[in-house]
């Protein structure tokens, strides 16, 4: 363990040339942030993450189920392998030339795979639910720090 320490805190990777951690001791005359202070920010952060999950199922979930929001997502795109390589691959918003050329391949017509492609946009969007979520969250925290 002391081994992993010191390789972690070598000098040479966190400080300036010609600098020591003994020169970032504290003196009277000035004070400087110690290595030790990082210690608390994993906790810490730990912690704010646990209060945002709590606040998310307990508090902002309740409400929105309250306010009656859906909790159902944008409606799932049928599974289509040819369709699914071009829209992470090449594009999610094919033009009019490469519409024509999957409609030929698939035989689908064309505003079929114009519905498809649409469908499979929306999936990557967050549910009503979810938004309505975050934006409680963010108007909650953005309430305490101006408290």
């Amino acid at each position: 363990m002391a081994g992993i320490l010191a390789w972690f805190w070598n000098e040479r990777f966190w400080l300036p040339h010609n600098v020591t951690w003994a020169d970032l001791k504290n003196t009277d005359e000035a004070t400087f942030p110690q290595a030790e202070d990082l210690y608390l920010a994993c906790p810490l952060a730990f912690c704010i993450f646990m209060i945002r999950l709590v606040f998310e199922r307990f508090i902002a979930r309740p409400c929105a189920m309250g306010l009656k929001i859906q909790t159902n997502g944008p409606q799932k795109a049928q599974p289509n392998a040819i369709l699914e390589k071009v829209f992470t691959a090449i594009t999610k918003h094919p033009d009019e030339k490469r519409l024509e050329g999957l409609s030929k391949q698939l035989d689908w017509d064309v505003r079929t795979i114009q519905r498809w492609f649409r469908q499979r946009r929306n999936q990557e969007k967050p549910s009503t639910l979810a938004r309505f979520c975050e934006s409680i969250r963010e108007k909650s925290s953005a309430h305490v720090a101006w408290k």
